[in-house]
């Protein structure tokens, strides 16, 4: 089941290739309203819709079932106290904030929240995650860079993806969403640079660790998520992606989830947003030099939906 009408906030790069697509296409959901800071953009998007291009934010969210956000993290943030206020579903993009403080505006909300996290929508991965969600692993490895900020690529014009952490901000919780889905939220992380890769040491459930790497500024791209059983072997995610407008389109359908899913469970979990928050925070005060209070540490602090029992992997299985 969709939301019947839509108001998009943004119109950028991602809102063009995924969620207006997505919109156009969906059966369901009509989209209503386009405010974006460049009014030619939000025609360009608007027009071949019947949208009404509107003047504000706060205009393209009033009077809509959902509201659709392609903003950069902090406007998004800011733009959540209003947008909970009108009563409709907030289809967010990942990361949701970039403090906690931001985040935990969500965990009262009485509106169903969903967020993009494209990988973890894609039914190529989803089913993957799912079962590797059930299993006890020994530890992780995530490589997720591209080029972005290395081109004319539209995504890499971003100020936001531009700044030195911008490949932590923006590629960091896919990442993380893979690894919280299958391996419980992390305990602690530890951060460092390796030239233009961000890389990420996190502990999690039942002392797992992963390593993760990420980059805006790297070529040719790389993408890959591996599992580790006890014993050695080698459990990697296919290499099969579905498009962004895909797995938005999904997203549009997700008034009601199937909560059996793990991944889609995180999908709606504003818990699981909030404790992807967190390391991220943490991840950034480290590498900026600053330390967080004790409180904004963990992501643990900030459980999800509890995850079953898993059954430890014996070498040899796949």
């Amino acid at each position: 089941m969709a939301w019947s009408s839509a108001g998009l906030v943004g119109a950028g790069p991602w809102a063009e290739l995924a969620v207006v697509p997505a919109l156009a296409a969906s059966p369901g959901t009509r989209l209503a309203k386009v405010w974006a800071r460049r009014h030619d953009r939000a025609e360009e998007l608007a027009r071949p819709l019947g949208a009404e291009v509107v003047d504000t934010a706060e205009e393209a969210m009033d009077g809509v079932d959902a509201i659709a956000f392609c903003v950069p993290p902090d406007v998004q943030a800011a733009l959540l106290p209003a947008a909970l206020a009108t009563g409709a579903a907030l289809l967010l993009e990942k990361p949701v904030a970039r403090t906690v403080a931001q985040a935990e505006v969500l965990h009262d909300a009485r509106v169903p929240v969903r967020v993009h996290y494209a990988r973890l929508l894609d039914v190529h991965l989803s089913a993957w995650l799912d079962d590797a969600a059930a299993r006890g692993w020994d530890h992780a490895e995530v490589v997720l860079t591209n080029g972005a900020t290395l081109g004319d690529d539209p995504f890499g014009r971003s100020p936001w993806r531009r700044e030195q952490l911008g490949a932590l901000w923006d590629l960091g919780p896919h990442a993380l969403a893979w690894l919280h889905v299958v391996l419980g939220p992390s305990t602690s992380v530890t951060a460092s640079l390796d030239g233009s890769d961000v890389v990420l040491e996190t502990v999690h459930d039942a002392g797992v660790r992963a390593r993760s790497v990420v980059s805006v500024a790297s070529s040719p791209p790389r993408e890959s998520f591996v599992l580790h059983a006890r014993g050695g072997k080698e459990h990697p995610a296919p290499v099969h992606r579905q498009s962004g407008a895909d797995t938005y389109a999904a997203l549009l359908e997700s008034e009601v989830v199937d909560t059996s899913s793990p991944s889609w469970r995180a999908v709606a979990d504003p818990f699981f947003s909030t404790a992807l928050v967190a390391t991220l925070a943490e991840a950034a005060a480290q590498l900026e030099g600053c330390v967080l209070p004790a409180s904004h540490r963990s992501a643990s602090a900030y459980p999800s939906t509890p995850r079953p029992a898993t059954t430890p992997v014996a070498t040899g299985e796949t």
